[in-house]
């Protein structure tokens, strides 16, 4: 199955990525942020940074398509201040900016590009103050502006699926908890509430501050717990509509002051009193009801509050141990100082300049120093001094630049001698100051709109060059969905022509062509070398089936005859008349079970034992009931043929099949024993009998259903024991000489005088 995650790099989105891993469906996910969260690493995924609102997602869906949409984002939008957590101290500002163009655009595509199901997720704020347990038909009272988000969302939802039959999911879950940062890309309903809070400060060393009096209840869940949740709702078809997933436990906040205190050492409880104006818009008890994803999917919680604070306690201390020992502080710190340190090189380079230009320009007033040739040049270096800074350094340095020059040129004339005054009426200075200013003007202006122009291409080069990596994901994933589809179409052995040849080799009216081609057929589609067949008599009512085919690898390590009762696996495949699939991989049970029906009933029994690990996919289970739909059909017409021509396969009254027809099926059997490893026995009745009709039903009761009796060419009657060796038949020759029938075995030199 392929899974979109919108929103899949926050808290409850990578342990929902690693769930949905765990079983080999295939993950992309849309994020704003492209920070990755611990351990994503390790989950093979498609990343996309972008915004849920943004037009460019339908590029992503067009690369699916997805099975199912699971929107983790909220219905904030990212510049939202924290709401106060219940029982906490927090009081920030309350002004949230509703925005729900991501989930209307999710939405949408999602039914353009047919997702089979689209999950969202609400917090258990959208009920309010209802009467608990709150179910699912409950009344929905949001007092909180996250409920009302919530519940604005969630009718949105099912008002468009009501127009557009597109299945919807809503997820109503209670607060959740468990090990891991909150502060992270928190993208869904269940923030961070006062559990997380509360350990936080336990770690920090900090009170833990309660508005209010504690008495306040909440329904919490471990985060574990409820990631199994969401993905078996996620992937079953049972659950569509509303759901709640929670604990069903009402936990008070003091209850969980108290469990804390237990677990760890607590530096004291302050207890501060809630404005009245607030009690409005807090839920004063919150429990939710999970009996309807009990009957649904059987799924409960397996981590008691207890437990769950234990392990998430456990976690934060191994995380906060881990942190002092890191050295990354120091490394931080450091870099932060050559950064700082890279600010003053402009005004460090400005003031050395300035000084060697000092001592080059005006060294002779200074240092005495006129009777060298050097200093007689006739260059202002003053003016290069500007333009050296500028170029380097830009409009800023540029500018001081032109102040000191003139600072050094007004103080050395001054110094030689000239007074204020006469300075001020010399053209010849003013000019000079004049040209000072102009060169850093132009200077600094011209490189500034320089550096502007080259930072404006940096933008549309970073923009240009994030647009053509989003495309080129997009590009490399839809490349990808194409060479799968044109591998699958073409080239590979569950192509439609391949099917179509392979199923070929089952289109016989022989049963045991039919059985010998199917496994074949099973094989080569399904890439495997373990397929077995078994057929029931009765439709399963008589309890054993018996071994009809099977591939040449399994030869010896599969029985000829299995009790049903005794194989669960098996048993509950006939029963439920539906796939069996091994997901806990039990070596000593087939991979996949898939039953083989005729008017509703069990005839027999397909599995596949092994099979590469790569292979094991839901679209693997998808191709496999598909083949063994088409087998089904073979299956069915040869029985059918054999019933209709029962009259001229059989010697009347008997079941003794006449000389050509048990010639064909002994030279099949005979084909099977070289092709599959298939081993036969067969057995020579000596002629002491009376009649046909006598000797069939002495035979037949001593016999199973899948062996022979017929006529060889010879006139003598035969014996074929199907996938018996002949150091087996001697119980057989004892069975039928109890029965006062005499028979004797037939090598395989002698069976081409059979036939």
């Amino acid at each position: 199955m392929k899974v979109l995650l919108v929103g899949g790099y926050g808290y409850l989105g990578y342990r929902l990525a690693r769930r949905f891993h765990g079983d080999n469906h295939r993950i992309v996910i849309i994020d704003e942020n492209d920070e990755k969260p611990e351990g994503f690493r390790r989950i093979p995924h498609k990343f996309f940074k972008i915004a849920p609102s943004n037009s460019d997602c339908e590029k992503i869906f067009q690369t699916g398509p997805f099975d199912t949409v699971i929107y983790l984002y909220s219905g904030f939008s990212e510049r939202w201040q924290k709401e106060p957590d219940r029982g906490s101290s927090q009081s920030e500002d309350l002004s949230m900016k509703l925005d729900f163009s991501g989930f209307v655009n999710i939405l949408n595509l999602s039914t353009k590009y047919q997702v089979n199901k689209f999950v969202f997720i609400t917090s258990s704020e959208i009920y309010g103050n209802s009467d608990i347990p709150c179910k699912e038909d409950s009344e929905l009272n949001p007092v909180t502006l996250r409920g009302m988000a919530d519940f604005v969302k969630e009718h949105y939802a099912f008002k468009w699926k009501a127009t557009h039959n597109l299945e919807i999911l809503s997820i109503r879950i209670s607060e959740i908890y468990g090990p891991g940062d909150w502060q992270k890309n928190n993208h869904f309903p269940g923030k961070a509430n006062i559990i997380s809070e509360y350990i936080k400060k336990i770690i920090d060393g900090e009170e833990l501050v309660v508005r209010g009096y504690g008495t306040e209840t909440l329904d919490f869940l471990y985060i574990e717990d409820a990631v199994e949740a969401i993905y078996q709702a996620s992937i079953s078809e049972k659950c569509t509509g509303v759901f709640n997933i929670s604990s069903n436990t009402e936990v008070s906040v003091n209850s969980i002051i108290e469990a804390l205190k237990a677990l760890s050492r607590v530096k004291k409880v302050v207890y501060e009193k809630v404005p009245v104006s607030e009690l409005s818009t807090q839920i004063q008890r919150s429990r939710l009801s999970n009996s309807k994803i009990k009957n649904v999917l059987g799924w409960s919680p397996t981590f008691s509050l207890q437990e769950g604070l234990k392990r998430t306690l456990e976690w934060h201390y191994s995380r906060k141990k881990a942190e002092k020992k890191s050295k990354l502080p120091a490394e931080v710190k450091k870099s932060k100082r050559r950064k700082i340190s890279k600010v003053y090189i402009g005004y460090i380079e400005n003031l050395l300049i300035f000084f060697a230009v000092a001592f080059l320009q005006w060294g002779h007033h200074f240092f005495g120093i006129s009777n060298i040739k050097f200093f007689n040049i006739e260059i202002d270096y003053s003016i290069i001094y500007i333009l050296l800074m500028g170029v380097l350094w830009g409009q800023k340095q540029a500018y001081i630049a032109m102040l000191l020059s003139l600072i050094l040129y007004v103080g050395a004339t001054i110094y030689s001698g000239v007074d204020i005054v006469t300075f001020v009426y010399t053209p010849e200075n003013l000019v000079r100051i004049m040209i000072y200013l102009v060169v850093g003007i132009l200077t600094g202006y011209s490189i500034e709109r320089k550096n502007r122009e080259i930072e404006s291409k940096d933008l549309n080069i970073q923009s240009l060059g994030k647009k053509y990596n989003f495309l080129l994901d997009v590009y490399n994933e839809t490349k990808i969905v194409k060479e799968e589809l044109e591998s699958q179409v073409i080239e590979t052995e569950d192509s439609f022509s391949a099917i179509y040849r392979t199923v070929q080799e089952v289109d016989s009216l022989e049963i045991e062509k039919v059985f010998a081609g199917a496994v074949l057929a099973v094989e080569r589609i399904m890439k495997t070398d373990q397929v077995s067949i078994y057929t029931l008599s009765d439709g399963g009512t008589n309890n054993f089936m018996r071994l009809r085919a099977r591939s040449i690898s399994l030869e010896d390590r599969i029985p000829n005859s299995v009790k049903i009762s005794e194989v669960k696996e098996i048993e509950e495949v006939v029963k439920t008349k539906t796939l069996y699939v091994n997901r806990k991989l039990d070596p000593d049970v087939p991979l996949m079970i898939a039953p083989v029906l005729d008017d509703g009933k069990v005839i027999a029994i397909v599995s596949v034992h092994r099979a590469n690990f790569k292979n094991i996919t839901v679209y693997y289970e998808n191709l496999f009931q598909t083949v063994v739909g088409l087998i089904t059909n073979a299956l069915k017409r040869a029985y059918f043929f054999e019933a209709s021509l029962r009259d001229k396969r059989y010697i009347p009254d008997t079941r003794i099949l006449t000389a050509s027809t048990f010639e064909n099926i002994l030279a099949q059997v005979r084909n099977n024993k070289k092709e599959l490893g298939m081993s036969y026995t067969l057995l020579k009745v000596e002629k002491d009998w009376d009649s046909y009709t006598s000797l069939s039903n002495k035979v037949a009761s001593s016999i199973r259903d899948n062996d022979y009796i017929g006529l060889g060419k010879d006139g003598n009657v035969y014996i074929l024991l199907s996938n018996t060796k002949s150091n087996y038949a001697n119980l057989v020759i004892e069975r039928l000489k109890g029965r006062g029938v005499n028979a004797s075995l037939v090598t395989e030199e002698f069976v081409d005088e059979v036939v």
